[in-house]
């Protein structure tokens, strides 16, 4: 897919990895629609990022209310555009055991549920061209690479992994799913993260550091360009998997 002209939604992209994808496909020349949940400030330096290279506009909605994202969808088809690449990027982490029931239903709801609606959403555009949703997941999602300290949000990134390989198999060649796994990656998350434990999980990577979230980015990119990756998760976390 050649992304100059393309129009495309990136969800969660205030800060961190959102931010870094909306960048990277502004300077391929795609239009940008921004999406943010709270951060305003955040999405709006986002956005004046993206249009020094390229254009874009700015969208708010709380992805875990279904009504929000119809809204959403609402005013990006009164804009008059379609959109051609959705990354569903929005999302955060909350640690929890198996006994916890509010943090099972928070993040099925935050990180699994608001990504199904978003894609259900954008599926239900009308478009005769070929469309890609690229899903960011997490080492956490991948088989063997569950955190038992976030059991909840490892199980339901692993669950939109499988979402993005089945997906394939109703909607290519006209719809291409793909995912991103990103293993510990340097975003405001971690901005209060005690010194000697960034350094403890840096260590646990062949390239001795943490993925940053450009590089992140520039796989977004690749996914976006490349027609014939159809269902893969790529994962991106400096060797951490095969250490």
């Amino acid at each position: 897919m050649e992304l100059n002209g393309k129009v495309v939604l990136v969800t969660g992209a205030s800060s961190g990895i959102g931010k870094a994808v909306a960048v990277a496909l502004a300077g391929k020349g795609a239009h940008v629609l921004v999406h943010y949940g709270k951060n305003k400030a955040g999405a709006e330096d986002t956005l004046r990022a993206a249009e020094k290279v390229s254009t874009g506009a700015l969208y708010q909605a709380d992805l875990m209310d279904p009504e929000r994202i119809a809204a959403l969808f609402g005013e990006i088809r009164a804009s008059g555009r379609a959109i051609d690449v959705l990354v569903n990027n929005a999302g955060d982490a909350q640690p929890g055991d198996i006994d916890e029931d509010d943090v099972w239903d928070y993040q099925y709801e935050n990180i699994f549920l608001s990504a199904i609606r978003v894609s259900r959403a954008f599926l239900a555009l009308p478009s005769a061209r070929l469309r890609k949703i690229v899903n960011i997941t997490s080492l956490y999602g991948n088989l063997t690479g569950g955190n038992p300290e976030y059991l909840q949000y490892s199980a339901f990134k692993a669950a939109l992994a499988n979402v993005t390989a089945t997906l394939n198999k109703s909607l290519a060649p006209n719809v291409i799913v793909n995912a991103v796994a990103p293993g510990f990656t340097e975003t405001p998350a971690w901005a209060g993260a005690p010194p000697e434990v960034k350094d403890a999980l840096a260590r646990t990577t062949s390239i001795g550091r943490f993925v940053t979230a450009e590089e992140v980015a520039h796989a977004v990119v690749f996914i976006a360009e490349n027609d014939a990756l159809v269902g893969q998760v790529l994962t991106l976390d400096g060797g951490t998997s095969v250490k």
